[in-house]
């Protein structure tokens, strides 16, 4: 069993440390870090460069300052995957710059992963402030992907919204599957979404042909036990601005193929969900 990280940071000089010490510290090593730098203006790259000096295993790719914009992190997870083509390792890990993981956590996901080969994409769940977040499925950080089954989808992400969903809707698309445990959990600093707003997460609905219910069903869900209607409404602007259309290259519809699986899927989902509730009456 083994496996590599990468990292997307971006000013996180405040929580990278801790990061990178959470990944030295686990009960099975990686066999590399590669951080990459989207360009940070604090001291991000200075922290990052001791850890370098110190630690062979580390890796460094420094990217020019283009400002923040969310829409590169896949495009970052592609230069790391890039530099690590090569690699024999069975996983890969993916991990944010503000996410600390107890030392058992990557040993835990991957004895599990053995076990069970159809499970190609997992993860613990994320907490903040103590308290675990609402999820449903592998995305953000600490997730851990079977190489094998990168490399059948291409070994790359693909630059639009709905990047992360479309790696597990492929992997059902394959005949795999992917497992959040509920047992597990790491500390996530930064509240998730709120630098677009979910107007991505929103457009993502769109992207990977959603049914239409089921988005609409997202944002109430969202708004019932977030309790934020901030969130909510920028999931609703995100989905109608891309089904108005966009010119926002990020927005861009995946293969018919994809869409039609998840809307297919979605659909069934929806109509056993009415069933059950009308046998209930």
């Amino acid at each position: 069993m083994s496996y590599w990280v990468v990292v997307v940071a971006k000013n996180a000089a405040d929580h990278i440390s801790t990061t990178i010490q959470s990944l030295l510290d686990q009960t099975t090593p990686p066999t590399k870090i590669i951080v990459v730098n989207d360009g940070s203006s604090d001291n991000t790259r200075e922290i990052l460069t001791k850890y370098a000096l110190k630690y062979r295993l580390l890796q460094l790719v420094d990217l020019p300052d283009r400002g923040f914009d969310i829409r590169r992190v896949p495009s970052n997870l592609n230069v790391a995957i890039d530099s690590a083509r090569e690699s024999s390792d069975e996983y890969l890990m993916i991990s944010g710059d503000d996410s600390t993981y107890p030392k058992y956590y990557v040993q835990s996901i991957i004895d599990r992963m053995d076990g069970d080969h159809r499970i190609v994409v997992a993860s613990g769940y994320p907490s903040q402030s103590g308290l675990r977040m609402e999820e449903r499925t592998p995305s953000g950080s600490g997730r851990v992907v079977r190489v094998s089954f990168l490399k059948l989808v291409g070994f790359r992400f693909p630059i639009r919204a709905g990047w992360e969903a479309w790696l597990l809707y492929r992997a059902e698309q394959e005949g795999y599957r992917s497992q959040l445990f509920a047992d597990l959990s790491y500390a996530h600093v930064r509240p998730r979404g709120a630098s677009h707003h979910f107007t991505y997460w929103g457009a993502a609905m769109y992207t990977l042909g959603y049914h239409p219910l089921y988005a609409l069903g997202r944002v109430a869900r969202n708004l019932v036990r977030q309790a934020s209607i901030k969130s909510a409404l920028g999931l609703l602007a995100g989905y109608l601005i891309a089904v108005l259309g966009s010119s926002d290259p990020f927005i861009v519809p995946f293969d018919p193929t994809l869409r039609k699986y998840v809307h297919r899927r979605q659909g069934q989902e929806i109509s056993r969900v009415v069933s059950t509730k009308l046998r209930r009456l």
